[in-house]
């Protein structure tokens, strides 16, 4: 038997400590491994964890956000409801005689000249007491009435009054009239830019008075002009200001004005007159669709 010599000891011991590092080693990477595999478990846990809890916060952000909007929306629609209400007792109450009698002569002129077959239903329409938006968007525009034919658009201020209306006065008449100037420089107005008076007596005290009504026109014109921006409409609407008489054969006129931007018409046979010339002597402007177009906007505004 071969002896051993140092050589092969030297060579067992390096073979031994060899598979000393290699065990050692491979106990290093397993014990790696699972600390690789407990930090990826961790993580899963963690990612998992935080998802849940930010699924959670997204959950209860969601219900707070619905319950908050329910909350307005309840708020929103009792305001909505309630301004509704506000407006339906605006209309009732703004609803004075003389625009009643006015929506029976205009509804009576139409129903006549249907009847004489000289329009047809859907060639004039007759809307009452109608509210648009101001420019202004806090406010609302009253309109008497609005009249849509096929050879015009009219809106209408109406009054129930008794007296004499004088249309379209300035300086120029001073000289046939000197009563005017008088009563332009109590009035304190300009002589110089056509103005609209009306003279009413006090029957009680014997009293003759004057009041100016240049803003009531000047407010017409503005609605006119509002209407037309509102409905885009193609032509400009005709304002007409609506003196309806009060009492047998009280409600007169006299009529200087250049102005054709608006009509004063005093008496139900003034106005009967002026719709018959303008209906059926004008050039057509608005189709029969156009019409029922333009009613159906102006009553969704005023449902």
């Amino acid at each position: 038997m071969t002896e051993l010599t140092p050589l092969h000891y030297i060579m067992i011991a390096l073979g031994a400590l060899a598979l000393l590092f290699l065990m050692l080693w491979l106990i290093t990477q397993s014990r790696a491994k699972r600390e690789q595999e407990r930090l990826i478990s961790q993580h899963a846990d963690d990612r998992e964890k935080l998802s849940t809890e930010l699924q959670d916060k997204a959950e209860r952000e969601r219900l707070d956000q619905k319950k908050a909007f329910a909350q307005q929306k309840e708020t929103y629609d009792e305001t909505v409801s309630r301004q509704a209400l506000q407006i339906d007792s605006l209309k009732h109450l703004s609803k004075n005689g003389g625009e009643y009698l006015t929506d029976m002569t205009l509804i009576q002129l139409k129903e006549r000249l249907v009847r004489n077959e000289r329009i047809r239903p859907e060639d004039m329409h007759v809307l009452a007491n109608i509210f648009i938006p101001g420019r202004d968007l806090k406010r609302t525009e009253k309109i008497s009435h609005i009249v849509l034919t096929r050879t015009g658009i009219y809106i209408l201020d109406s009054h129930y009054w008794k007296g004499h209306i004088y249309h379209g006065v300035d300086q120029t008449q001073f000289s046939a009239e000197p009563m005017f100037e008088h009563v332009f420089s109590l009035l304190d107005i300009d002589p110089y830019i056509e103005q609209t008076l009306a003279m009413e007596r006090d029957e009680t005290k014997g009293a003759v008075y004057f009041r100016s009504l240049r803003d009531n026109i000047e407010d017409l014109k503005r609605r006119a002009e509002l209407v037309e921006e509102t409905f885009q409409l193609k032509f400009p609407v005709t304002s007409i200001a609506y003196f309806n008489k009060e009492g047998h054969d009280s409600g007169t006129m006299n009529n200087f004005s250049r102005d054709k931007q608006v009509k004063v018409v005093v008496g139900e046979d003034e106005l009967e007159l002026f719709f018959e010339k303008y209906v059926f002597h004008g050039r057509f402007q608005y189709s029969v669709d156009e019409l029922e177009a333009i009613r159906d906007e102006i009553e969704h505004l005023n449902p």
